[in-house]
């Protein structure tokens, strides 16, 4: 029972730090190949710790050559484009100026049914609605809704520019979160004097505190009755990240 449970825990580590490698790309979309690899270790990885005669190295080396396939793999993709076409294959356009490309979606055997339900899946209604469909190598659909069904951006309304970066999360689970407090170039005593103007003494009460780029602090406080607070905390100029 010691050995099932040591080879269990050896093969669990060694496919996780594989898998890492791998990038982070293997937990969202894969294409093919990564697919074909992803399958490979986990059946490479279950053999040995369900037949204890099966000699433990021979599934770890099995693992860690799908490894380099992988890399071989990803690498010529990224230095030849023949070749990354080859191996992933082209994206598919299943409609174009909202007109469905029939034998395109009957060439690859793309149904109907799975269009409609990935459009709605992507937030647009009908298929009225869409200019654009585009069957993706790793599966997923990206779908572009039409001129007159999409939203108006800030330049055609005539808007002045606005900086929308990414939001910083200063506290996270009552703990601070001192590499975005970095980033942001701010110090603790500035969040702790903004929190407690509005009644927020300790981090500790805060679930999440995010800082936008238009210097917006978004506070939620923690438990049922817990507060959710808007706060202007700082001039967008002083926006640094």
């Amino acid at each position: 029972m010691l050995t099932g449970f040591l080879r269990t825990v050896i093969l669990f580590l060694v496919t996780a730090v594989v898998v890492r490698l791998m990038g982070k790309r293997q937990l969202a979309q894969l294409q093919p190949y990564e697919v074909v690899v992803t399958l490979m270790i986990s059946d490479l990885a279950t053999q040995p710790m369900s037949d204890v005669e099966m000699p433990l190295l021979g599934g770890v080396v099995s693992i860690v050559t799908l490894l380099l396939m992988h890399s071989l793999f990803t690498a010529l993709s990224y230095g030849s484009v023949s070749l990354r076409r080859l191996i992933c294959g082209r994206p598919s356009v299943l409609v174009r100026g909202g007109k469905l490309c029939e034998k395109e979606m009957s060439r690859i055997c793309f149904d109907l049914s799975d269009l409609l339900e990935g459009i709605r899946s992507q937030g647009v209604l009908s298929l009225h609605e869409t200019g654009s469909v585009i069957l993706e190598t790793n599966g997923a659909l990206s779908v572009f809704p039409s001129a007159e069904n999409r939203p108006a951006t800030r330049g055609e309304m005539g808007l002045p520019k606005a900086y929308d970066g990414i939001p910083l999360t200063l506290i996270l689970d009552g703990k601070l979160q001192k590499r975005e407090m970095r980033i942001a170039n701010l110090d603790e005593g500035w969040l702790r004097r903004v929190l407690q103007a509005h009644g927020v003494q300790r981090d500790a009460d805060v679930l999440i505190a995010a800082l936008d780029t238009r210097g917006a602090l978004l506070v939620q406080e923690k438990g049922d009755a817990g507060r959710l607070l808007t706060i202007d905390a700082l001039d967008p100029k002083k926006v640094v990240w």
